[in-house]
């Protein structure tokens, strides 16, 4: 898959969210003000999404001390994703504890973003605005790069 710039989002301000994780924890962006922020939007029926969750949970371990943060999205119920219930069961099961997984449980998050295919990533930048999308797979080299690159 190739990479997408959308130069539109470049200087829009990306919107707010309170999300609750699978650990419980509510997540807003706004509790990340003044850092980069990398969004995986994922599912669990994604082959390519679960093969690149270690990288992904990798990065969240490697965070502390950074100017970045990494969050990942599940949207129960849609595109085919499981429940909620399920899918946190599903999730106990798996070694990725680093990662916070995000539920966006009425997909207001997909829409709001434009997020119509996984795995898809979206680069918030330190001041809140939309840095860069990419669709498809993005290899953890690519997401640090990218990470360095914004502002």
């Amino acid at each position: 898959m190739t990479s997408k710039s959308n130069s539109n989002q470049a200087t829009k301000m990306a919107k707010d969210f309170a999300l609750q994780g699978v650990d419980g924890k509510t997540y807003k962006l706004s509790d990340f003000k003044g850092k980069k922020v990398y969004l995986k939007f994922w599912a669990s029926w994604c082959s390519i999404c679960l093969s690149t969750l270690g990288d992904t949970n990798d990065l969240a371990k490697e965070q502390s001390g950074k100017d970045y943060v990494v969050l990942s999205v599940v949207s129960p119920t849609f595109n085919g994703e499981k429940s909620a219930d399920d899918f946190k069961e599903w999730y106990k099961s798996l070694d990725y504890k680093n990662m916070p997984v995000l539920m966006d449980t009425k997909g207001e998050l997909l829409k709001e973003y434009g997020i119509r295919s996984y795995p898809s990533a979206l680069f918030v930048g330190s001041d809140g605005s939309f840095a860069k999308t990419h669709i498809g797979y993005m290899s953890k080299e690519d997401i640090e790069k990218t990470l360095k690159e914004i502002k």
